[in-house]
């Protein structure tokens, strides 16, 4: 699950690749090998928690709470972002075959 703030331009015309989580407008959690990893500004922090196949996201844009929560019978806080938003959020998503 991933989230941004906006596009990132390096010109009026020209749009940069950049993957989510590696800069400071945009936020992700990725679960690979069993294990999540929360990323952003291009850090990532192994994140304990209990394995599930559904992920949850809370996001109070006013109050500039972003949260992940692991969801089974039972939601469980992975991770929780406090900041403020500056720009519209939009979510991203990537499922891997591997």
């Amino acid at each position: 699950m991933f989230i941004q703030q906006s596009h990132i331009k390096t010109s009026a015309e020209q749009r940069q690749m950049v993957d989510l989580g590696e800069n400071d407008k945009s936020w992700s959690l990725q679960c690979y090998s069993g294990v999540y990893c929360f990323r952003h500004n291009n850090a990532e922090n192994k994140v304990l928690g209990p394995q599930s196949s559904r992920v949850g996201v809370y996001l109070d844009h006013k109050a500039g709470i972003l949260s992940f929560y692991s969801v089974s019978d039972t939601m469980t806080l992975l991770h929780r972002v406090q900041t403020t938003f500056t720009q519209p959020l939009y979510p991203g998503f990537y499922l891997s075959g591997t």
